[in-house]
C-alpha cells in the first residue's frame, strides 16, 4: 500500500470515529471494508500517535485531549474578532451599563469569546468558554436564525430543546418560527428561556457576507424588559454593525 493509501485509510479511520465514536475493530472492519491485518496495523499507529484512544471495552473514540487542542484552536482563529469586538462592546457596555457577550457557534452549542462585564450590582456574569445551548440563548439563536436553511435544518434535528424554564422554546415549528422572526427584525431574544429572571438581546455579526458571531446585551428582566426591545435592539445591531466593519477594514 503506497503512503498516499495508507494515509487516506487512516483518515477514514479517524473520520468515522468522529461521526461514530464508541466502535470496536470489527465495527470499523466492516463499514470500511478494510481486511483485519490493515485495520489493526492503522489502528494501533492511530493509537500510538494520540488521534484515538482505546476504553476498557476494546472500544475506540477519538482522543478527548485531540479535540480539546481542536476546540481551543477554533478559539483562536476568532482572535481578530475577540480583539476588535472590545471598543465597541465597551462603548455598548457604558451606554447601557449592562453585560454585554459575543460568542461562537462551536458543536452545536454556543461558546462565549468575549465578556465587558455590566457596571450594576444586580447584573449578569457570562466567562469566556461559557457553553450554552442554541435553544435557549439569544446568541445561540441569532447565530442559527443565519445559517443557511440545509444547515440550520441540520443542526435543529440534532438538538434536545431541553426545557431549562417554562419559557424555553421546546417544539421544533415554534423554534424555527422564533428564528425567522430574528432574522426578519435583524436580532433574537432570549425572554428568560434560559434562566428566570434574565433577558438577553443579541445580532449578528458578519465575516464576509456571513454570520461569524452574535453580540448579545444581558441583564435583569426588570430592566432588560420587552417594552424596551426596539430600543435596546437598535443598540446592539449598531454594536455588531461596528464590529463587522471593523473586522472588514482588518482584512
Amino acid at each position: 500500500m503506497s503512503e498516499v493509501g495508507t494515509l487516506k485509510k487512516g483518515l477514514d479511520i479517524f473520520s468515522l470515529l468522529l461521526n461514530r465514536p464508541n466502535m470496536t475493530i470489527p465495527e470499523m472492519m466492516e463499514a470500511l471494508g478494510f481486511n483485519k491485518s490493515t485495520m489493526y496495523r492503522l489502528v494501533s499507529t492511530l493509537e500510538q500517535n494520540g488521534f484515538i484512544v482505546r476504553n476498557p471495552s476494546n472500544r475506540y473514540t477519538v482522543s478527548p485531549q485531540l479535540v480539546l487542542a481542536l476546540v481551543q484552536n477554533t478559539m483562536h482563529t476568532n482572535y481578530e474578532m475577540n480583539w476588535l469586538s472590545v471598543p465597541a462592546m465597551q462603548k455598548l457596555s457604558e451606554e447601557t451599563k449592562e453585560t454585554i457577550y459575543a460568542g461562537i457557534l462551536h458543536h452545536k452549542q454556543m461558546v462565549t469569546t468575549q465578556v465587558v462585564n455590566g457596571q450594576y450590582s444586580t447584573r449578569t456574569h457570562s466567562e469566556v468558554g461559557n457553553k450554552k445551548p442554541l435553544h435557549a440563548n439569544a446568541i445561540g439563536k441569532c447565530i442559527l436564525a443565519y445559517q443557511e436553511d440545509s444547515v440550520q435544518k441540520s443542526i435543529l434535528h440534532e438538538l434536545s430543546l431541553e426545557a431549562y424554564t417554562d419559557r424555553t422554546i421546546t417544539e421544533l415549528d415554534e423554534l424555527e418560527a422564533d428564528l425567522a422572526l430574528s432574522k426578519e427584525r435583524g436580532y433574537a431574544v432570549d425572554n428568560e428561556e434560559r434562566e428566570p429572571g434574565v433577558r438577553c438581546i443579541a445580532a449578528p455579526i458578519f465575516r464576509k457576507g456571513k454570520i461569524m458571531a452574535a453580540i448579545a446585551l444581558s441583564g435583569p428582566s426588570f430592566r432588560i424588559s420587552q417594552e424596551k426591545d426596539e430600543e435596546h435592539a437598535a443598540l446592539v445591531k449598531q454594536c455588531a454593525e461596528q464590529i463587522s466593519q471593523a473586522i472588514t477594514l482588518y482584512e
